[in-house]
């Protein structure tokens, strides 16, 4: 049994500034009975920093989805584009030692090794080969030595082998229908509005300062080891499903003939293949506006409704309703309701022109599009005019249409990992937005009464995240899904915090479980708001959660996510069913009288590595595969990456962790 220390994750990511904003919702009612004075003085700073952030981020906006000279296969700009991250340029040139390109390193994987990155909208990462990560782990090391960071070695990463066996490892398979798109112009993934709008969009309204918030830095992220490429050739024990078959690994015995000139870097995106490089960010995804004004956009909103609810100034409806006429609304710049060209791979030929269904993922943030509306509706805003509303429900009617009817809409219904988890929050949300309130409730009950089942094990581990290569960043990712649906079920009058998987466990089980493990390098920070959430959903009468939060987060109090996830914010949850909305008492108010002074003082956490039981598994619910591979011997979890019952085994029967020491 190997131990480590959550120290290890602190020196590699200290934690001294703020959580990165994660999808969520919050309750609208009870947002209105925060305004007008009614607001709850434990949460004055989180709602002073909403304000600020309201602010300082429709300074940036409003946002677009197009890229200056690159537009999608369609050649429509209002198409949604985006690629790919993780796949590089496979050209193979028949003649060596010619420069091809403008710029030759730019269609070499090896002339730039990439970055591995949190964002999950560009995680497409496998489970690494073990053997393969232990052989760079070095290299790491090198790395990260003059910044002083201590780094786990490479026996840790032996102890998974022995453990799962090297041939416990997913397989990434190479698409069969690749994509090709127009001409390359550089442009900042920065970029903003560059077309015209309708007059009735406006620019960020200044706004005057409230209360002094003054707000850390964000936190430093130190890459995962272990993001290595697998190279075998099928899933282990079993062939790949039919409809993307597994590719015998072949030598080379052809190469791409010589252009007779020299071609623009855009060039490899229609001639060569494209291969995948697991971990590793190509640096021209980047170039792509879409998926950050997405994600930018989303938020903006959001903060800015929030705050026009809690203070009636109409600067931050505005900058609301100047986001959606941009983004969605105008004849000019307005994102087509598909996502037809998301997470697109690039290759040859006419078969590579769509997208993957992974590329709905990018498109998350519409629960915060909705939740914002849903403010400016509940306050009557002046500025949510009759024009725009029926102009946002008609564009959100044709988006759920193609969310359920889609070729792309339909494969991810069929997923079992965070990709559904996701794309759950996207269909119940817009239909709340619709008035389809009935078909909302019936979207989040089918996903606890069938999808959630398999999710969480007895443990509270979460085995398709687990097998990932970021396990802890996945389980993190998937909870934050997983948390946004029962929050979207709460609004309803819907109780899904008591769903239990087919193994006993709950959302607050997946939870204490993440809490207890090693995070290994990986961002502590995304755990944060979970926590929270937790505590205000199901109680806190041990201070556990107010204490892990006041140990690495001091500042938590101070967080957006504090004013969303109060016990009044949740009333159908089963801290929130016990007390009144107006007056339920804040997290911090539900801990021991000794758990704060406690957590300043103790010492390093304990926690113990996932994959290493602590004891024997003395389940009463016996192991059985998972629904999704009723039909198929390996199940996608990413667009290429696949993954086997047996392989998700060891993480379903692996012991619950002893957590008397975890916090």
């Amino acid at each position: 049994m190997a131990l480590r220390v959550l120290v290890t994750s602190l020196l590699l990511n200290p934690i001294i500034g703020a959580t990165a904003d994660i999808n969520d919702w919050v309750n609208v009612d009870y947002v209105l009975s925060q305004s007008n004075g009614k607001t709850n003085g434990a949460t004055a700073n989180a709602q002073n920093a909403i304000a600020s952030k309201a602010a300082s981020t429709a300074k940036n906006g409003p946002w677009i989805i197009a890229t200056k000279g690159i537009n999608p296969p369609s050649g429509d700009p209002r198409d949604y584009l985006s690629w790919a991250p993780y796949h590089w340029p496979d050209c193979n040139w028949c003649s060596k030692g010619s420069t091809h390109f403008v710029s030759p390193n730019s269609t070499d994987p090896d002339s730039d090794d990439g970055s591995d990155t949190d964002d999950p909208e560009r995680s497409d990462d496998s489970i690494s080969d073990t053997a393969t990560a232990a052989s760079d782990i070095e290299d790491l090391r090198a790395e990260t030595v003059n910044a002083n960071f201590l780094v786990h070695d490479a026996g840790s990463l032996q102890s998974r082998t022995n453990i799962f066996g090297s041939h416990h490892r997913m397989k990434r398979v190479r698409r069969s229908s690749p994509h090709g798109s127009s001409s390359y112009v550089p442009h900042s993934n920065h970029a903003r509005r560059q077309a015209s709008v309708p007059d009735s969009t406006t620019t960020a309204v200044p706004i005057p300062p409230i209360l002094p918030t003054t707000m850390p830095e964000s936190p430093t992220t130190v890459p995962l080891p272990g993001s290595t490429t697998s190279t075998s050739n099928h899933v282990v024990g079993t062939q790949a499903p039919a409809q993307a078959p597994a590719e015998t690994q072949q030598k080379k015995t052809s190469c791409t003939p010589s252009p007779t000139k020299s071609l623009a870097p855009s060039a490899t995106w229609t001639t060569c293949p494209y291969v995948v490089r697991d971990g590793k960010v190509n640096p021209d995804t980047d170039e792509l506006v879409g998926p950050d004004a997405a994600q930018d956009m989303s938020q903006s909103a959001v903060f800015n409704a929030i705050a026009y609810a809690l203070q009636k100034n109409r600067a931050y409806s505005q900058n609301v309703a100047s986001a959606i006429d941009t983004f969605f609304l105008s004849s000019s710049t307005g994102m087509h309701p598909n996502v037809n060209f998301g997470q697109l791979v690039r290759g040859l030929g006419k078969t590579h022109q769509v997208g993957t269904f992974t590329g709905i993922l990018d498109l998350r943030g519409m629960v915060k599009v909705v939740n914002a509306i849903q403010l400016l509706r509940s306050t009557k805003s002046p500025d949510w005019t009759s024009t725009r509303e029926q102009s946002m429900m008609t564009w959100t009617q044709n988006y759920v249409s193609w969310l359920q009817n889609s070729d792309l809409g339909k494969e991810v219904s069929t997923k079992a990992n965070n990709h559904l988890t996701f794309y759950v929050n996207q269909l119940a949300s817009t239909k709340m937005l619709t008035g389809d309130t009935k078909g909302a409730a019936t979207v989040l009950q089918n996903y606890f009464n069938n999808q959630f089942l398999d999710q969480i094990s007895q443990s509270g581990e979460q085995p398709f995240e687990a097998v990932r290569t970021r396990p802890f960043h996945y389980r993190c990712f998937n909870l934050e899904a997983m948390i946004t649906n029962a929050k979207l079920g709460d609004q309803l009058g819907l109780n899904f915090w008591t769903a239990k998987s087919k193994y006993g466990a709950t959302i607050q089980t997946a939870l204490d479980y993440a809490m207890s493990v090693n995070p290994k390098g990986e961002d502590v920070s995304d755990i944060f708001p979970h926590v929270a959430t937790v505590a205000a959903a199901y109680g806190d009468p041990k201070g556990k959660y107010a204490s892990f939060l006041q140990k690495y987060i001091s500042s938590y109090q101070s967080q957006p996510f504090w004013f969303y996830d109060q016990s009044a914010a949740l009333p159908n949850s089963p801290a929130g069913k016990t007390r009144k909305r107006s007056d339920a008492a804040p997290v911090s108010k539900l801990e021991s009288p000794t758990a704060a002074s406690q957590a300043s003082s103790a010492g390093p956490t304990t926690f113990v590595d996932p994959v290493e039981p602590v004891a024997t598994q003395n389940s009463t619910i016996p192991f059985e595969c998972p629904a999704v591979f009723k039909d198929a011997p390996a199940v996608e979890l990413e667009d290429g990456l696949y993954v086997t019952c047996d392989q998700l085994k060891p993480f379903f029967e692996a012991a619950s962790i002893d957590t008397k020491n975890s916090v």
